[in-house]
């Protein structure tokens, strides 16, 4: 199968990464490429040694620009983008021009949903939904429960999957610090790890990009000392070495996390996960994630000390089930049966271009 994965204009796809979906974009095309399949990436640059083929059709906009020229001209390179070798486009990040865009190639498209639905989100997918344009794919039973309710849907789900072997676990726990990443932002929390640490009497080791020089000016700088240690924006590699001597990940995002990919990547690496409940899927029931309803960082201290019984076997195992192998298998079952049902062209309400419905003229299929 020929795939087409489509972030965005401007994005990188370079380590370390800027979130979690360009370490799921690189993490599933190589996992397809790895199982037989031909996979292109459309983004602005990648590492030297990436496995899939780097599309860009996108040009330098001048910041002389408006943002309704720059959004125009990238709609339109992407349009002239060829794509009749691919058999589906896939779609993850938030760019509905270059969905839109994409009506007229007379693929299958797909778009997994890795953020909340928000307000802009569901204005821009209403329309796709309702006319059956896409299949859009949720991360988690947290995602799907909004973004059914939003579009009037049942999407599927396919959770977030991730290397094991990118993450490999030393076998005894390490237990010299604490370990928090993740963006710092103010919807990330990082000062309750700060506030929990402190109050511990525990090392913290911060890593991840500086998203809010003003959150991170006021409420983490402060406390840097040998204590509490910020070691910057780091890689995969960087951050499992870390781990190895972690004695448990703090999850303290406040807001509604989608998925919780870096508590994930821990588990995977022996570490376990203590956190409040918005930081991580409400379905991870283990021994593993010590999680409380509670919004402050007092009522963590408990458990980081329950944290301490846990053994990096359990952690993996718990991890392990929720694999890039098994992931990818669920989006191949997915691409397939739309493969299947064929394709015929109808009129699209927002160009006037054809595009792609099924050979019932119903729309694609969306479990």
């Amino acid at each position: 199968m020929n795939i087409l994965l489509v972030s965005g204009p401007g994005i990188s796809l370079k380590e370390p990464y800027n979130s979690g979906i360009e370490a799921f974009m690189v993490s599933l095309a190589n996992q397809l490429i790895d199982d037989g399949h031909n996979v292109d990436i459309v983004a602005e640059e990648a590492d030297a040694d990436a496995k899939f083929t780097l599309v860009n059709p996108f040009s330098a906009s001048t910041s002389k620009q408006s943002e309704y020229n720059k959004i125009a001209e990238e709609k339109s390179q992407f349009e002239r983008l060829n794509t009749d070798k691919y058999d589906i486009v896939h779609y993850n990040m938030f760019y509905p021009h270059l969905i839109t865009a994409g009506l007229q190639f007379n693929k299958p498209l797909f778009l997994t949903l890795h953020s909340p639905a928000d307000h802009k989100r569901v204005s821009a997918y209403q329309e796709l939904a309702e006319f059956g344009y896409i299949t859009f794919i949720a991360i988690s039973e947290r995602v799907k429960q909004q973004w059914d309710y939003a579009l009037g849907l049942d999407i599927p789900l396919i959770s977030n999957g991730i290397d094991i072997n990118l993450w490999p676990a030393n076998g005894a726990r390490g237990g010299k610090y604490l370990l928090w990443s993740a963006r710092i932002n103010q919807e990330k929390n990082v000062a309750a790890a700060i506030s929990l640490a402190i109050h511990m009497q525990l090392p913290l080791i911060i890593a991840g990009r500086i998203t809010d020089q003003h959150y991170f000016d006021e409420m983490v700088k402060p406390h840097l000392n040998s204590q509490i240690q910020y070691v910057g924006h780091i890689t995969q590699l960087e951050l499992s070495s870390l781990a190895r001597n972690a004695t448990a990940y703090l999850a303290t995002a406040t807001w509604q996390e989608p998925f919780g990919l870096a508590a994930l990547e821990m588990l995977a690496s022996g570490v376990p996960v203590v956190g409040f409940t918005t930081a991580v899927p409400p379905n991870w029931k283990h021994e593993s994630v010590l999680t409380t309803a509670s919004p402050k960082w007092q009522d963590l201290a408990e458990l980081v000390e329950q944290s301490q019984i846990i053994s990096s076997d359990a952690c993996r195992e718990f991890a392990s089930n929720m694999n890039v192998q098994s992931m990818t298998v669920e989006y191949l079952d997915l691409y397939n049966k739309a493969l299947l049902n064929g394709a015929v062209f109808i009129e699209d309400v927002f160009t006037g271009n054809s595009v792609t419905q099924i050979a019932s003229e119903q729309p694609l299929p969306l479990n």
